[in-house]
């Protein structure tokens, strides 16, 4: 106490200044409409600033609940498509065949992701009690994630495409050709695109998509874009990908349950026996 009142008595001079200069402010702003309603707009804007900062920084609070809805609403919306694709229409015929869909997208939540190793792994909050099971298709909403590995009750663990241990047959979206996705261990923002026949016309900026090849996923998901391509005078084109999925900011995985998968590798392994 003894401390501030010899503050203020040090510096009383400037606090009375401050004092009378508010007042002064004061009189001018009420006695004087021009300066009134200038200081009312301002005082209405620096309001309305504050009012909008507020908002959106409650808003950044929410915003892990509000993704976890979006994530939930885009795995609703991906199984509703699917349905819908499966309908068949004919004049005076309707044949519904939404039982026999063929895919089923389950949201689900990042728990850990890696990145900086040669093997990374990524772990999510769904395993075995919610229908998840290894080899079910990992996706984002940008892209190809990777492949459930490990599954738990509630937790599975999926085997990203920055693993040195991951393959992926994908294609060209623009003229079908395919080729295999592999990670050489370096960026996570890159990968390589191999089996381009150099008389294949690859352009930077050319889409990349899975091949849909396998029972794991479906035909036409996102892998990323071309960033360079190279021919050091052999067979096959070296391409540069740029992955359309970010891991360093993933969050929400879309798990895909292919509903036909034990009739397609039956089939498969009959074929390959006979």
């Amino acid at each position: 106490m003894r401390n501030l009142l010899q503050f203020i008595l040090r510096h009383y001079i400037i606090f009375l200044f401050l004092f009378l200069e508010g007042i002064s402010f004061l009189l001018i702003f009420q006695f004087n409409a021009f300066q009134k309603s200038h200081f009312v707009g301002f005082t209405r804007t620096i309001t309305s600033q504050l009012q909008e900062d507020f908002y959106n920084l409650n808003s950044y609070f929410h915003l892990r609940v509000e993704n976890e809805k979006l994530s939930e609403e885009n795995a609703r919306l991906r199984n509703e498509i699917d349905k819908l694709a499966k309908l068949e229409m004919s004049p005076g015929i309707v044949k519904d065949t939404i039982s026999q869909m063929s895919y089923t997208f389950i949201p689900s939540r990042v728990v850990s992701c890696s990145v900086n190793k040669q093997y990374n792994y990524i772990t999510v909050n769904k395993g075995r009690l919610q229908g998840i099971y290894p080899d079910m298709a990992a996706i984002s909403e940008t892209g190809v994630v990777g492949i459930v590995v490990g599954v738990s009750d509630n937790y599975s663990t999926i085997i990203p495409v920055l693993n040195r241990n991951f393959r992926l047959s994908a294609r060209l979206k623009k003229n079908m050709f395919f080729g295999i996705v592999e990670w050489e261990g370096l960026s996570p923002e890159y990968v390589s695109f191999r089996e381009i026949p150099v008389h294949i016309d690859v352009q930077p900026g050319d889409t990349v998509v899975t091949s849909g090849f396998s029972a794991v996923f479906p035909e036409g998901i996102l892998v990323g874009t071309v960033e360079s391509v190279k021919n050091s005078g052999g067979n096959f084109h070296e391409i540069k990908l740029r992955l359309s999925t970010d891991y360093r900011r993933l969050y929400h995985v879309n798990l895909i349950s292919f509903n036909r998968k034990s009739e397609l590798e039956e089939l498969e392994n009959n074929s390959r026996n006979d």
